[in-house]
């Protein structure tokens, strides 16, 4: 069992970073977090059979966390798929998901494969995939709202028997509501748009010295640095030493198609 980054970089991609999301693989399915670019590629370059995903977990619907959605439906619409996929968001956003799929005649497709929707209310702590909204697979998924200034958004976090817990802040400022959903994980995985060293060129993200106080108030082992603007992309030395300087414990940044063991 492990999670892979098909992507770590902020809203704008970078050369070797692209726009951030993340696959969690167990023995008997996978499940894709957020869905920008050309996500059955980058799954293909992760070693991860497209067919496999059980489900796609979209955390907002900025375009860097949305967009390839129709395109992953589309190839595995042509790949043969016949299993249902269950396709969880917050439940604001599933009228908006549906007519983008809408736009590229996804849904009423002859033949195509059932999408499950599963509405995710602002509630902390709530179970994605639990009696009612889906079978729950390898990993047992708990969602929390976080704060991204007027997008509604979720952190998510991701278990499995005998496994440490893995948290992902998704975009979010600073938020109590992730400090929470971290507490007894050993790895958080948090934004850090942004460097203290610079002017924050805009709200509702957070800097790497945030992430390492999150981190540290949380009680995690690990804290992974994602959501990276490009901007900073020649600087992740000093973006980990930022966030070192607030965190006592292990702080890497995100490596894209590396796997992560559980």
């Amino acid at each position: 069992m492990h999670f892979v980054f098909l992507g770590s970089s902020g809203a704008i991609p970078g050369r070797d970073r692209d726009t951030t999301s993340l696959v969690f693989v167990g023995p008997r399915d996978a499940v894709l977090v957020d869905c920008g670019g050309s996500p059955a590629q980058k799954l293909l370059m992760a070693g991860v059979d497209p067919l496999a995903l059980s489900r796609v977990v979209i955390t907002h619907i900025h375009p860097d966390h949305a967009y390839g959605l129709p395109s992953l439906v589309q190839t595995l619409f042509l790949l043969g798929r016949q299993a249902p996929l269950h396709l969880a968001c917050r439940e604001e956003h599933a009228a908006p998901l549906r007519a983008l799929l809408g736009l590229f005649g996804l849904l009423e497709r002859p033949g195509i494969f059932p999408l499950v929707w599963e509405p995710v209310p602002p509630r902390e702590g709530f179970a994605v995939g639990t009696p009612g909204g889906g079978t729950p697979g390898d990993f047992a998924i708990t969602a929390s709202p976080n704060a991204h200034g007027g997008m509604p958004n979720m952190a998510l976090r991701f278990e499995a028997p005998g496994r440490p817990a893995v948290v992902y802040s998704s975009d979010t400022e600073p938020c109590a509501a992730v400090e929470a959903l971290a507490r007894g994980a050993h790895t958080l995985i948090h934004e850090a748009t942004f460097s203290e060293r610079r002017p924050r060129g805009m709200g509702a993200h957070s800097t790497a010295a945030q992430a390492g106080e999150i981190a540290a108030r949380a009680g995690v082992t690990r804290l992974i640095l994602a959501h990276i603007d490009a901007g900073l992309h020649g600087e992740l030395d000093a973006l980990r030493e930022e966030a070192r300087a607030r965190f006592p414990g292990t702080v890497e940044i995100a490596r894209e198609l590396v796997p992560y063991p559980l």
